[in-house]
């Protein structure tokens, strides 16, 4: 039976006064806001292996969705490989000041292989399965052109479609640590790509991304809420709800970048929790013929109702940068339903954003 994720944190609680301080500070003109703590001898390297290695929030917000996502499924063994790699990345940022580059690329592929050990150390494989899906998310994203959040979005869907099928071979011949690598080298590179895409007002990125991820953990809440639902389930909803208590709570921290990562993983796990893996398969929604009548009607019902609401309060309180926000999560929600009518997988991703964006402008 579902239960309601317990609190993590008092930090999402703020989201809402963010939200407005957001839209007056818009409507004003101001732009005396504060700035990410800089990393600037990183973004001066032009290496991307050493960003990753030693970029304070991509490692930071890596530890913490590893561990938010195996708090079921921990075992000390995980538990030590996610510890060691918090560690070489500590080190990778000492060797960094010392301009030993090529001792930073060493100890950020060691960290690497750590949480795709970790992933792997698992009590099952459903960390594992459940970091692999979203990848997938990922791609059906960029295959959906859903690609506002994304910098360079081409090329990471090359990098995602090669990575994916790597990992997906490893599954299939059983070396879940091959695979496990593999996976986290797609979400480093897709939570990179996410950063980079703010990188001219991360504040501002993240005022929005944090108050979306708050809103898809309330709105899979209020889906699953009085249904039965699995203990995968559960989890997913229980993850999701640590990761956007963890992106509200680096955001009053001033980590902005950190908040973007992390609130854009608590969407997409609130997504899985709500669809269900097992039945969101690409083959399933393939098989689809009439939306209406398909398994996941529910999920567009609701989108549309929550744009509809959008609609009506900025009827009634106008907000120009909520407007153009509301426009482009119709057009989305409008193309995702057109490609779940013809059977595109991408479509449930665009659809369930849509409907994210609209929650936010309405509440």
């Amino acid at each position: 039976m579902y239960r309601a994720p317990a609190s993590h944190s008092g930090a999402p609680g703020i989201v809402m006064l963010i939200v407005l301080i957001w839209g007056a500070i818009y409507l004003t003109g101001c732009t005396d806001l504060p700035t990410d703590p800089s990393f600037d001898e990183v973004q001066s390297t032009a290496d991307l292996e050493i960003e990753m290695a030693t970029d304070p929030d991509l490692t930071a917000a890596l530890i913490e969705d590893v561990s938010s996502s195996m708090t079921a499924n921990m075992t000390a063994g995980a538990a030590i490989e996610i510890s060691t790699a918090d560690s070489l990345f500590n080190q990778a940022r000492v060797e960094l000041t010392r301009g030993d580059h090529q001792r930073v690329r060493s100890l950020g592929d060691e960290a690497r292989d750590a949480l795709g050990r970790a992933l792997a150390k698992g009590r099952d494989r459903s960390s594992l399965d459940d970091f692999t899906d979203r990848v997938r998310d990922v791609r059906r994203q960029l295959a959906a052109d859903d690609t506002t959040h994304f910098d360079r979005p081409s090329d990471l869907k090359r990098d995602i479609d090669r990575l994916l099928d790597e990992a997906t071979l490893a599954l299939d011949r059983g070396d879940y640590v091959t695979a496990g690598k593999r996976v986290i080298d797609a979400h480093r590179l897709s939570d990179r790509s996410r950063v980079r895409r703010h990188d001219a007002d991360p504040e501002r990125g993240a005022r929005l991304v944090v108050a979306m991820a708050e809103q898809a953990v309330q709105l899979a809440n209020r889906l699953l809420n009085g249904t039965v639902i699995s203990e995968r389930q559960q989890h997913l909803l229980d993850t999701a709800a640590r990761l956007a208590a963890a992106s509200a709570e680096a955001y009053q921290n001033g980590h902005y970048r950190r908040a973007i990562v992390l609130g854009h993983k608590a969407v997409s796990v609130s997504l899985m929790a709500v669809i269900r893996p097992d039945r969101a398969t690409d083959d399933r929604i393939r098989a689809i013929t009439d939306v209406a009548t398909s398994e996941f009607r529910f999920l567009v019902e609701v989108a549309r109702a929550e744009l509809e609401a959008a609609r009506i309060a900025l009827n009634e309180v106008p907000n120009e940068y909520f407007e153009k926000l509301l426009v482009r999560a119709v057009a989305a929600f409008e193309t995702g339903v057109e490609h779940l009518k013809n059977g595109h997988p991408r479509g449930i991703q665009l659809i369930w954003r849509a409907g994210v964006v609209g929650a936010v402008i309405a509440n």
